[in-house]
């Protein structure tokens, strides 16, 4: 159920705590964290993103998609990509039920206008699925939702996020399709790199908005390959993550930008 969805982008807040209620793992290197306000919450739009810190301030901060549309009971989920040899990552990988967090934010432009008309296009790659996800729940809960298709890109089966649920909105929502694309493992098609196969997948984007998440050679590569296929430059969103270092924000004025992962 959607909770408080600003319309407005919501004013950044720095260092609200959440406690971890539930770690799932979904991939050998993905898991999601489900967390609950400690108190306080933070107000977001479907498609920003937070700055996740530890309550110590021994790690450094990253940022991180929130996976979900705005519950009421401010609940929220981040996907997070086990990078080796990362510092905050490998140590997120660890957290149990009952850890707590710091979340500052959110910060972000990677979101929708719902009163804008024509037929929406997600392609996501991994843990690119967050922002998107929180897209589309967003979307489904709308009176009379928009036609939406989601291209989910992984690697092989076992790499695959949310199956279930996301066939589940395919099948209680006849506006919302899903495709799930295999890179590097034979199986039921399509198998291949989107933006190799977009084209024989979808009709032509000239009506369409796009919102492409993902690592930065996937959303370069997929933003490329749906203006080819008719897509209009200033309707394709993109969301890039990749590693990285990130100073933590002064109390004074959180930045607006952190490096993902």
């Amino acid at each position: 159920m959607e909770g408080r969805c600003p319309t407005e982008q919501p004013s950044p807040r720095e260092d609200v705590k959440y406690r971890v209620e539930t770690v799932r793992p979904w991939t050998p290197v993905i898991v999601e964290l489900l967390l609950r306000p400690g108190g306080d919450r933070l107000d977001y739009r479907p498609g920003q993103y937070v700055l996740v810190g530890d309550v110590g301030y021994q790690r450094p901060v990253r940022s991180y998609s929130l996976a979900n549309a705005p519950r009421p009971d401010g609940a929220v989920t981040l996907l997070i990509t086990c990078v080796p040899g990362g510092e905050m990552s490998p140590w997120l990988h660890e957290l149990r039920a009952g850890d707590n967090l710091l979340l500052s934010g959110p910060f972000g432009s990677f979101v929708d206008n719902l009163d804008q008309d024509g037929p929406r296009l997600y392609l996501a790659g991994g843990s690119g699925l967050a922002p998107v996800r929180a897209l589309i729940e967003s979307g489904l809960a709308q009176p009379k939702p928009t036609p939406m298709t989601l291209l989910f890109s992984v690697r092989t089966e076992n790499d695959v996020i949310d199956h279930e649920l996301i066939r589940r909105w395919e099948r209680e929502h006849p506006a919302f399709h899903y495709i799930r694309t295999l890179t590097r493992q034979a199986g039921p098609p399509p198998v291949g790199h989107i933006p190799d196969v977009l084209a024989e997948l979808v009709p032509p984007l000239t009506a369409h908005r796009v919102f492409v998440a993902g690592g930065s050679a996937f959303v370069t590569a997929c933003a490329h390959a749906a203006r080819r296929h008719g897509a209009d430059p200033s309707r394709v969103l993109t969301e890039e993550f990749w590693p990285g270092s990130a100073p933590r924000p002064v109390k004074t004025a959180p930045v607006e930008r952190a490096l993902k992962r």
